[in-house]
């Protein structure tokens, strides 16, 4: 287990390298940044731009600001905002820890409702319960997340049982995560039953049957197989909430890494954004290691492969 989690490791550096240096490429061909922006302001000297530009290393060859960059990210440091005229590791750290509480929250609330209604639906296919469960799945991959936000804020405006937006609590929580979830939970559902219902029909589940074990533990049986494909889904599904969480954290008002994303832009305080593309993207590839570990506690056979 030790070699498998060790190779794991030593796997992601090179892609966390290419990932970097992709990044990094891209947002120089974008045009301008934020001393553009200020070079329009007549009352800033231009001296006083040119000096920023040569203190923070702008003027340097590509390869030259590509390294200074990762050299200072190594070290903690994510630079500074231009646009909010503070430490941009305090503003990512702060705002990162709200997307991230949002992402599990979302998550769990996927894993909880979907696992179980995944089981049901196996074992009960044709019948009421599927049927309905089917039905409701395909409303969830259908309905696009804007949608789905104002739907939940009309929702939260008539009955005044949730908030409208903002931070606060676990009740501020519910609305977001809910919209983030739902067509994760949709997709969890559908190819859980299906792995079920293949996994069930498998010879080893007859045997277990057959030696007379107890029918929960037949089903147990069958889900830990079954559930392989799952935990390998989960750990993409993690970069796919991540990424639709943009939306619902600029509709809701949720302070989070995407609504900075967006505000950042805005602002073309691009090296904010960089910083958090770059934070984004390590918490992706974290996901995926995570994920290949739980699957290799799962099944032993991965470990060897």
């Amino acid at each position: 287990m030790f070699r498998f989690v060790l190779r794991r490791i030593l796997e992601t550096i090179p892609l966390l390298f290419l990932i970097s240096l992709l990044i990094f490429a891209l947002f120089k061909l974008i045009p301008g940044d934020y001393l553009s922006e200020m070079e329009l302001n007549p009352s800033i000297p231009r001296q006083r731009i040119e000096e920023l530009r040569q203190e923070y290393g702008l003027k340097q060859p590509f390869y030259i600001q590509y390294f200074t960059w990762v050299g200072q990210v190594l070290q903690g440091n994510l630079g500074y905002s231009f646009a909010q005229q503070r430490s941009a590791v305090e503003l990512i750290l702060e705002r990162l820890t709200n997307t991230v509480i949002l992402t599990i929250s979302a998550l769990a609330l996927t894993i909880i409702v979907s696992f179980p209604l995944g089981i049901l639906t196996a074992l009960n296919p044709g019948r009421g319960l599927d049927r309905l469960a089917l039905f409701f799945s395909l409303i969830g991959l259908s309905l696009p997340s804007v949608l789905a936000s104002l739907i939940f804020l009309f929702f939260a405006f008539r009955t005044g049982w949730f908030p409208i937006g903002g931070t606060g609590g676990l009740h501020h929580l519910v609305l977001p995560s809910l919209t983030l979830a739902l067509p994760t939970i949709a997709f969890f559902v559908r190819n859980l039953r299906l792995e079920m219902i293949d996994t069930l029909r498998q010879p080893f589940v007859t045997a277990a049957a057959a030696k007379g074990l107890r029918p929960y533990r037949v089903v147990l049986h069958a889900f830990r197989n079954a559930v392989n494909p799952m935990i390998s889904i989960t750990g993409i599904t993690f970069g796919g909430l991540l990424s639709g969480s943009v939306v619902v954290e600029k509709i809701f008002d949720w302070p989070g890494l995407g609504a900075l994303v967006v505000d950042s832009i805005l602002s073309r305080d691009l090296f904010v954004v960089l910083n958090c593309v770059l934070v984004s993207a390590l918490l992706i590839v974290a996901a995926n290691l995570l994920a290949d570990l739980v699957l290799a506690w799962n099944d032993p056979r991965i470990r060897y492969q």
